[in-house]
């Protein structure tokens, strides 16, 4: 009967004893798990980073951007991440932290008024001849700017969304140009000029693709709007020697090279060939586009009274002799071309237009 006692008791004290060690491993606390942080951005203003409500990480403004790389326990399977303003203690971002995976990526780009999770790069390339132009992100002025712009932005933009860049005339509340930025395309680029009145965008140089030739881009503008038939023109090129008199007609390229420019001001690109020799330049005539009509009426002030408007047939004016096409292979150029008259009194009294003053823009759009 002892025997019986003594044996019962000993195996209530084994199971009393395995009962409370496995309760000890159901009370053991769970390890936290490590994961690595990563937080990459911009920032305009200074920035702190709080971990389960401590900072663990700041970022200075001008500083070269946002470099955040830490090691975080995450228990309980998640924890949260906060950024806020450091200036007013604004919350400006809240997120979860999870126990997997180990490496974990957040960016954040803040203007000072958003936040936004991801940047692209849009290059302004541009000129105008003349007047102020202002340079809108979503309706908000970016900058306003004068003749030449090569300026770099880094615009913030959320995935899957766009935004509008727009420009105007300073001072004047029409739109002239507006253009949609995605969040897709991390590199972007307007390209434009402005005469004044007018824009035209997605203005570019591309080189020539034959290396002995030269890209010619171009947009026509005429002083004479009164007698001006408001049409398409084409520039037919001739070739003449240097030393020749503005008067002396050239020789008509063979084939026969047609550059059209649009009446809207546009540009338009083509391929010069090489040049004869080195003591040649070009000519052209301008002509109703697809015709040798001229694109004038013969009427005052273009046509003098008792001269007659001839074809011009590869003549040049002074202003052209001084300031026309200089050709250079492989390079490209970018030109506004205006037209100018030349007049004769002798064998007769004539007047011939062509080529005027032409404008070198190549320096702008390289």
């Amino acid at each position: 009967m002892k025997l019986k006692i003594f044996t019962l008791f000993f195996l209530s004290a084994i199971v009393a004893l395995s009962l409370s060690c496995r309760k000890a491993e159901l009370l053991q606390p769970e390890q936290p798990k490590i994961i690595q942080l990563n937080i990459t951005g911009t920032t305009d203003v200074d920035l702190e980073y709080l971990y389960r409500d401590s900072i663990i990480a700041n970022t200075k403004a001008g500083t070269g951007g946002i470099s955040v790389k830490t090691l975080l326990a995450v228990k309980d399977q998640n924890s949260t991440l906060k950024i806020r303003n450091k200036t007013t203690a604004e919350i400006l971002l809240t997120k979860t932290i999870t126990a997997a995976p180990f490496d974990q990526n957040i960016s954040v780009f803040y203007d000072g008024t958003k936040i936004y999770n991801n940047a692209i790069s849009l290059q302004f390339k541009g000129y105008a001849l003349s007047g102020e132009l202002e340079f809108l992100l979503d309706g908000n002025l970016l900058f306003s700017a004068t003749g030449a712009v090569n300026k770099p932005y880094s615009i913030l933009i959320d995935k899957g969304t766009t935004r509008e860049i727009s420009i105007r005339k300073k001072g004047e509340t029409a739109i002239l140009l507006t253009k949609t930025i995605e969040s897709t395309i991390a590199k972007q680029n307007i390209g434009y000029f402005f005469d004044g009145t007018k824009l035209v965008d997605n203005v570019k140089l591309d080189l020539p693709v034959n290396p002995a030739n030269m890209m010619l881009t171009a947009k026509f503008e005429t002083t004479f709007p009164n007698q001006f038939k408001n049409v398409d023109v084409d520039l037919i090129f001739y070739t003449r020697l240097k030393t020749a008199s503005n008067t002396t007609v050239g020789s008509k390229v063979s084939p026969e090279i047609r550059f059209t420019l649009p009446k809207n001001g546009s540009f338009n690109s083509i391929e010069l060939p090489p040049l004869p020799g080195p003591n040649y330049i070009y000519s052209f005539d301008i002509a109703e586009k697809g015709t040798n009509n001229e694109p004038y009426t013969s009427s005052s002030p273009l046509v003098l009274a008792g001269y007659t408007l001839k074809p011009n047939e590869g003549r040049i004016t002074s202003a052209f002799a001084d300031n026309g096409i200089n050709f250079e292979a492989g390079k490209s150029k970018l030109f506004v071309i205006t037209d100018a008259r030349t007049t004769v009194t002798s064998p007769a009294k004539n007047v011939y237009v062509s080529g005027g003053k032409l404008t070198d823009l190549s320096q702008y759009f390289q």
